[in-house]
Protein backbone atom coordinates (compact mmCIF):
# COMPACT_ATOMS: atom_id res chain seq x y z
CA UNK A 1 0.00 0.00 0.00
CA UNK A 2 0.94 3.65 -0.70
CA UNK A 3 0.83 5.59 2.92
CA UNK A 4 1.26 9.38 4.36
CA UNK A 5 1.33 10.16 8.21
CA UNK A 6 1.82 13.31 9.77
CA UNK A 7 3.27 11.54 12.32
CA UNK A 8 4.42 7.90 14.38
CA UNK A 9 1.40 5.83 14.54
CA UNK A 10 0.89 1.89 15.35
CA UNK A 11 -0.98 -0.13 12.18
CA UNK A 12 -3.24 -3.35 13.12
CA UNK A 13 -4.67 -5.24 10.34
CA UNK A 14 -7.64 -7.77 11.22
CA UNK A 15 -9.68 -10.59 9.55
CA UNK A 16 -13.27 -11.42 10.10
CA UNK A 17 -14.68 -15.01 8.68
CA UNK A 18 -17.71 -15.55 6.52
CA UNK A 19 -18.68 -17.70 9.13
CA UNK A 20 -18.01 -15.65 12.53
CA UNK A 21 -18.96 -12.60 14.32
CA UNK A 22 -16.04 -11.72 15.58
CA UNK A 23 -13.01 -9.90 14.36
CA UNK A 24 -9.31 -10.55 14.67
CA UNK A 25 -5.74 -8.69 14.77
CA UNK A 26 -2.57 -9.74 13.94
CA UNK A 27 0.52 -7.96 16.04
CA UNK A 28 0.82 -4.11 15.81
CA UNK A 29 3.65 -2.77 13.38
CA UNK A 30 5.20 0.78 13.15
CA UNK A 31 4.36 3.46 10.76
CA UNK A 32 6.15 6.65 9.93
CA UNK A 33 6.40 8.12 6.59
CA UNK A 34 7.64 12.15 7.55
CA UNK A 35 4.71 13.58 6.28
CA UNK A 36 5.40 12.15 2.62
CA UNK A 37 3.76 9.03 0.65
CA UNK A 38 5.42 6.14 0.64
CA UNK A 39 5.18 1.97 -0.76
CA UNK A 40 4.99 -0.03 2.61
CA UNK A 41 4.64 -4.03 2.51
CA UNK A 42 3.09 -6.10 5.00
CA UNK A 43 4.28 -9.40 5.62
CA UNK A 44 0.79 -11.20 6.89
CA UNK A 45 0.94 -14.60 8.57
CA UNK A 46 -2.85 -16.14 8.87
CA UNK A 47 -1.39 -19.23 10.60
CA UNK A 48 -1.31 -16.89 13.94
CA UNK A 49 -5.08 -16.05 13.88
CA UNK A 50 -7.64 -18.55 15.62
CA UNK A 51 -10.97 -19.09 15.77
CA UNK A 52 -12.21 -17.77 11.98
CA UNK A 53 -12.38 -19.42 8.61
CA UNK A 54 -9.85 -18.53 6.87
CA UNK A 55 -10.69 -19.88 3.75
CA UNK A 56 -13.06 -17.52 3.47
CA UNK A 57 -12.63 -13.77 4.53
CA UNK A 58 -15.69 -11.85 4.25
CA UNK A 59 -14.10 -8.36 5.88
CA UNK A 60 -10.49 -6.73 6.15
CA UNK A 61 -10.06 -4.17 8.98
CA UNK A 62 -7.36 -1.84 9.07
CA UNK A 63 -6.87 0.42 12.72
CA UNK A 64 -4.15 3.09 13.63
CA UNK A 65 -3.57 3.86 17.12
CA UNK A 66 -2.06 7.32 18.21
CA UNK A 67 -3.18 11.10 17.02
CA UNK A 68 -2.39 12.02 13.51
CA UNK A 69 -3.57 12.19 9.94
CA UNK A 70 -3.44 8.86 7.33
CA UNK A 71 -3.67 8.96 3.93
CA UNK A 72 -4.02 5.76 1.72
CA UNK A 73 -3.98 4.73 -1.66
CA UNK A 74 -3.54 1.39 -3.93
CA UNK A 75 -4.15 -0.95 -1.26
CA UNK A 76 -3.11 -4.37 -2.59
CA UNK A 77 -3.87 -7.99 -1.47
CA UNK A 78 -1.31 -10.41 -3.22
CA UNK A 79 0.12 -13.93 -1.93
CA UNK A 80 3.21 -14.85 -1.53
CA UNK A 81 3.35 -18.20 -3.56
CA UNK A 82 1.36 -18.98 -6.52
CA UNK A 83 -1.68 -20.86 -5.03
CA UNK A 84 -4.91 -22.82 -6.49
CA UNK A 85 -7.13 -21.50 -4.19
CA UNK A 86 -9.75 -19.86 -6.59
CA UNK A 87 -10.12 -23.03 -8.40
CA UNK A 88 -10.88 -24.98 -5.00
CA UNK A 89 -13.10 -22.24 -4.45
CA UNK A 90 -14.86 -22.08 -7.46
CA UNK A 91 -15.55 -25.81 -7.55
CA UNK A 92 -15.75 -26.75 -3.74
CA UNK A 93 -18.33 -23.48 -2.37
CA UNK A 94 -19.82 -22.33 -5.60
CA UNK A 95 -21.02 -25.60 -6.96
CA UNK A 96 -19.33 -25.55 -10.18
CA UNK A 97 -18.42 -29.15 -9.71
CA UNK A 98 -21.97 -30.44 -10.23
CA UNK A 99 -22.25 -27.52 -13.13
CA UNK A 100 -19.48 -29.37 -14.91
CA UNK A 101 -20.85 -32.80 -13.73
CA UNK A 102 -24.44 -31.46 -15.24
CA UNK A 103 -22.62 -30.23 -18.69
CA UNK A 104 -20.59 -33.41 -19.15
CA UNK A 105 -23.82 -36.13 -18.71
CA UNK A 106 -25.16 -33.80 -20.91
CA UNK A 107 -22.91 -32.94 -23.61
CA UNK A 108 -21.62 -36.33 -23.83
CA UNK A 109 -25.18 -38.17 -24.25
CA UNK A 110 -26.10 -35.62 -26.87
CA UNK A 111 -22.38 -36.46 -28.94
CA UNK A 112 -23.22 -40.33 -28.34
CA UNK A 113 -26.92 -40.08 -29.40
CA UNK A 114 -25.91 -37.92 -32.35
CA UNK A 115 -23.15 -40.37 -33.51
CA UNK A 116 -25.33 -43.52 -33.51
CA UNK A 117 -28.59 -41.78 -34.87
CA UNK A 118 -27.29 -39.56 -37.19
CA UNK A 119 -25.54 -41.83 -38.71
CA UNK A 120 -28.32 -44.14 -38.94
CA UNK A 121 -30.75 -41.33 -40.35
CA UNK A 122 -27.54 -40.36 -43.24
CA UNK A 123 -27.17 -43.92 -43.81
CA UNK A 124 -30.60 -44.20 -44.89
CA UNK A 125 -30.65 -41.39 -47.16
CA UNK A 126 -27.21 -42.43 -48.64
CA UNK A 127 -28.25 -46.15 -49.32
CA UNK A 128 -31.75 -46.45 -49.98
CA UNK A 129 -34.64 -45.18 -52.14
CA UNK A 130 -37.81 -44.56 -50.61
CA UNK A 131 -41.07 -42.25 -51.79
CA UNK A 132 -39.94 -38.37 -51.65
CA UNK A 133 -36.25 -39.05 -50.19
CA UNK A 134 -35.04 -36.04 -52.32
CA UNK A 135 -37.90 -33.30 -50.60
CA UNK A 136 -37.48 -35.09 -47.39
CA UNK A 137 -33.50 -34.03 -46.98
CA UNK A 138 -34.41 -30.66 -48.39
CA UNK A 139 -36.73 -30.28 -44.96
CA UNK A 140 -34.14 -31.14 -43.22
CA UNK A 141 -31.55 -28.75 -44.97
CA UNK A 142 -34.51 -26.36 -44.33
CA UNK A 143 -34.15 -26.85 -40.23
CA UNK A 144 -30.40 -25.73 -40.28
CA UNK A 145 -31.34 -22.41 -41.11
CA UNK A 146 -34.25 -22.35 -38.63
CA UNK A 147 -32.93 -20.67 -35.58
CA UNK A 148 -33.44 -22.39 -31.94
CA UNK A 149 -35.05 -19.40 -30.49
CA UNK A 150 -38.28 -20.28 -32.70
CA UNK A 151 -38.54 -23.71 -31.55
CA UNK A 152 -38.21 -23.02 -27.43
CA UNK A 153 -41.72 -22.01 -26.81
CA UNK A 154 -43.09 -25.81 -28.91
CA UNK A 155 -39.93 -27.96 -27.24
CA UNK A 156 -40.99 -25.93 -23.45
CA UNK A 157 -44.74 -27.27 -24.13
CA UNK A 158 -44.19 -30.56 -25.13
CA UNK A 159 -41.22 -30.75 -22.23
CA UNK A 160 -43.90 -29.54 -19.55
CA UNK A 161 -46.43 -31.77 -21.12
CA UNK A 162 -44.38 -34.79 -20.45
CA UNK A 163 -42.93 -33.56 -17.04
CA UNK A 164 -39.82 -33.22 -17.93
CA UNK A 165 -38.66 -29.65 -17.23
CA UNK A 166 -35.42 -29.35 -14.88
CA UNK A 167 -34.41 -32.74 -15.48
CA UNK A 168 -31.56 -34.14 -17.44
CA UNK A 169 -34.03 -35.37 -20.19
CA UNK A 170 -35.69 -31.69 -21.44
CA UNK A 171 -32.01 -31.27 -21.99
CA UNK A 172 -30.30 -34.57 -23.86
CA UNK A 173 -33.47 -35.68 -26.24
CA UNK A 174 -34.70 -33.09 -28.13
CA UNK A 175 -30.28 -32.80 -29.34
CA UNK A 176 -30.21 -36.24 -29.90
CA UNK A 177 -30.52 -35.70 -33.78
CA UNK A 178 -29.17 -32.83 -35.34
CA UNK A 179 -29.77 -31.48 -39.34
CA UNK A 180 -26.09 -30.62 -39.43
CA UNK A 181 -25.15 -34.47 -38.20
CA UNK A 182 -27.22 -36.27 -41.12
CA UNK A 183 -26.25 -33.88 -43.85
CA UNK A 184 -22.48 -34.73 -42.65
CA UNK A 185 -22.86 -38.29 -42.37
CA UNK A 186 -25.11 -38.87 -45.54
CA UNK A 187 -22.57 -36.35 -47.99
CA UNK A 188 -19.66 -38.78 -45.99
CA UNK A 189 -21.34 -42.36 -46.60
CA UNK A 190 -22.21 -41.29 -50.18
CA UNK A 191 -18.48 -41.43 -51.00
CA UNK A 192 -18.52 -44.66 -49.37
CA UNK A 193 -17.91 -47.71 -52.60
CA UNK A 194 -21.59 -50.00 -52.41
CA UNK A 195 -19.18 -52.56 -53.49
CA UNK A 196 -18.44 -52.92 -50.14
CA UNK A 197 -22.03 -53.15 -49.19
CA UNK A 198 -22.97 -55.70 -51.95
CA UNK A 199 -20.18 -57.83 -50.86
CA UNK A 200 -21.26 -57.95 -47.35
CA UNK A 201 -24.48 -59.04 -48.84
CA UNK A 202 -23.03 -61.30 -50.67
CA UNK A 203 -21.81 -62.77 -47.22
CA UNK A 204 -25.11 -62.99 -45.73
CA UNK A 205 -24.69 -59.72 -43.88
CA UNK A 206 -27.86 -57.60 -42.82
CA UNK A 207 -28.67 -53.48 -42.83
CA UNK A 208 -27.78 -53.49 -39.47
CA UNK A 209 -24.18 -55.72 -40.15
CA UNK A 210 -23.59 -53.45 -43.10
CA UNK A 211 -23.87 -50.37 -41.18
CA UNK A 212 -22.59 -51.42 -38.25
CA UNK A 213 -19.17 -53.33 -39.15
CA UNK A 214 -18.31 -51.53 -42.76
CA UNK A 215 -19.70 -47.84 -42.73
CA UNK A 216 -19.04 -47.00 -39.02
CA UNK A 217 -15.24 -47.83 -38.96
CA UNK A 218 -15.38 -46.31 -42.55
CA UNK A 219 -16.84 -42.91 -41.12
CA UNK A 220 -13.93 -42.39 -38.25
CA UNK A 221 -13.06 -38.46 -39.71
CA UNK A 222 -16.87 -37.53 -40.32
CA UNK A 223 -17.73 -38.59 -36.49
CA UNK A 224 -14.84 -36.94 -35.28
CA UNK A 225 -15.97 -33.94 -37.02
CA UNK A 226 -19.42 -34.55 -35.53
CA UNK A 227 -19.01 -35.17 -32.41
CA UNK A 228 -16.36 -32.26 -31.56
CA UNK A 229 -19.22 -30.08 -33.15
CA UNK A 230 -22.06 -31.65 -31.44
CA UNK A 231 -19.76 -31.61 -28.08
CA UNK A 232 -19.15 -27.60 -28.24
CA UNK A 233 -22.32 -26.53 -28.87
CA UNK A 234 -24.30 -28.50 -25.99
CA UNK A 235 -21.14 -27.40 -23.49
CA UNK A 236 -21.45 -23.86 -24.71
CA UNK A 237 -25.31 -24.00 -25.38
CA UNK A 238 -26.70 -21.14 -22.23
CA UNK A 239 -30.56 -20.50 -24.08
CA UNK A 240 -31.80 -24.01 -23.40
CA UNK A 241 -30.83 -24.52 -19.68
CA UNK A 242 -31.87 -21.06 -18.86
CA UNK A 243 -35.54 -21.76 -20.39
CA UNK A 244 -36.23 -25.25 -19.22
CA UNK A 245 -34.25 -25.74 -15.93
CA UNK A 246 -35.40 -23.90 -12.80
CA UNK A 247 -33.49 -25.46 -9.77
CA UNK A 248 -29.54 -24.22 -8.79
CA UNK A 249 -29.05 -27.99 -8.58
CA UNK A 250 -29.67 -28.57 -12.60
CA UNK A 251 -27.52 -25.54 -13.72
CA UNK A 252 -24.71 -26.43 -16.90
CA UNK A 253 -21.19 -25.17 -16.42
CA UNK A 254 -21.90 -22.11 -19.00
CA UNK A 255 -25.80 -20.59 -17.31
CA UNK A 256 -23.75 -21.12 -13.91
CA UNK A 257 -20.58 -19.11 -15.14
CA UNK A 258 -23.55 -16.19 -16.75
CA UNK A 259 -25.17 -16.17 -13.29
CA UNK A 260 -21.91 -16.14 -11.20
CA UNK A 261 -20.81 -12.91 -13.17
CA UNK A 262 -24.03 -11.52 -12.79
CA UNK A 263 -23.98 -11.72 -8.90
CA UNK A 264 -20.04 -11.91 -8.52
CA UNK A 265 -17.19 -8.99 -8.60
CA UNK A 266 -14.75 -11.29 -7.06
CA UNK A 267 -12.36 -11.30 -10.53
CA UNK A 268 -9.99 -13.89 -9.91
CA UNK A 269 -12.69 -16.54 -8.70
CA UNK A 270 -14.58 -15.14 -11.95
CA UNK A 271 -10.78 -16.02 -14.21
CA UNK A 272 -11.17 -19.36 -12.42
CA UNK A 273 -14.24 -20.51 -13.34
CA UNK A 274 -13.73 -19.32 -17.12
CA UNK A 275 -10.95 -21.14 -17.20
CA UNK A 276 -12.61 -24.57 -15.62
CA UNK A 277 -15.40 -23.73 -17.95
CA UNK A 278 -13.51 -23.71 -21.39
CA UNK A 279 -10.90 -26.43 -20.45
CA UNK A 280 -12.73 -29.61 -21.75
CA UNK A 281 -13.66 -27.95 -25.17
CA UNK A 282 -10.29 -27.85 -25.28
CA UNK A 283 -9.41 -30.95 -24.31
CA UNK A 284 -11.35 -32.68 -26.64
CA UNK A 285 -10.40 -30.59 -29.48
CA UNK A 286 -6.51 -32.23 -28.40
CA UNK A 287 -7.83 -35.61 -28.62
CA UNK A 288 -10.19 -35.24 -32.06
CA UNK A 289 -8.02 -32.73 -33.70
CA UNK A 290 -5.97 -35.77 -36.13
CA UNK A 291 -9.53 -37.03 -36.34
CA UNK A 292 -10.63 -33.80 -38.09
CA UNK A 293 -7.62 -32.92 -39.96
CA UNK A 294 -7.67 -36.10 -41.95
CA UNK A 295 -11.28 -35.95 -42.64
CA UNK A 296 -10.25 -32.54 -44.24
CA UNK A 297 -7.52 -34.02 -45.84
CA UNK A 298 -9.44 -36.70 -47.11
CA UNK A 299 -12.34 -34.62 -48.85
CA UNK A 300 -9.63 -32.13 -50.45
CA UNK A 301 -7.29 -34.61 -52.08
CA UNK A 302 -8.17 -36.51 -55.49
CA UNK A 303 -6.70 -39.39 -57.09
Amino acid sequence: MRIKTDRHLKLRIGFKGATEGRKQFLPAVDVDTDGTWKTMTFNIDLSKLNGIDKERVSRIYLSFSGNGKVCLDDLNFLNKFPTLYNFIKVLKYDMFGRYLLNSAIISLSVVIGNMIFSSMVGYTFARKKFFLKEALFAVILGMMMIPPQTTIIPVFILMKKIDWIDTYWALIVPALVTPFGIFLMRQYIEQIPKSLDEAAKVDGANDWQIFWRIIMPLSKAPLAVLGINVFIGAWNDLFYPLILTTSKEMRTVQLGLAMYQKLNTDWPSLMAASTIAGLPVMIVYLIFQKRIIAGVLQGAVKG
